[in-house]
């Protein structure tokens, strides 16, 4: 076994589920609530509808990437999540900020995402990806 190996597949796998629910979700079955939401951030509904969109295919796309054995082994794919999770986290932080005190605690569960993510990128980094 070599060190690449020593990364289980449910990791990468579960980080593939959370981004491909993330990005469906909202425009299959939570458009309104998710609109509703950006427009809560200050987004004029012109932007609204294109943004969710935009970001929705971004989440995906991370999704899709994380089962694909050539690139879920590139550094770079855990930092473009870390970084995705770190901007939509400030962006809901600083946006939204009646989530720091919302008993299902939505931003604190971005840090142990965060925390796989970076052992992921610096795993794969090491290992000369």
């Amino acid at each position: 076994m070599n060190s690449i190996d020593t990364v289980p597949a449910y990791l990468p796998y579960s980080l593939a589920v959370l981004w491909l629910w993330s990005g469906l979700q909202p425009v299959l079955t939570a458009t309104q609530p998710s609109l509703d939401l950006l427009a809560a951030l200050g987004l004029p509904a012109l932007w609204q509808w294109p943004l969710l969109l935009a970001a929705s295919a971004w989440d995906v796309l991370l999704g899709v990437a994380c089962v694909l054995p050539h690139t879920r082994r590139r550094p770079l794919l855990w930092w473009l999540q870390a970084a995705t999770v770190a901007v939509y986290s400030l962006i809901i932080a600083v946006g939204l900020p009646e989530n720091w005190l919302h008993p299902f605690a939505p931003l604190l569960k971005n840090l142990p995402l965060l925390a796989l993510m970076v052992f992921l990128y610096r795993h794969y980094r090491k290992a000369g990806f």
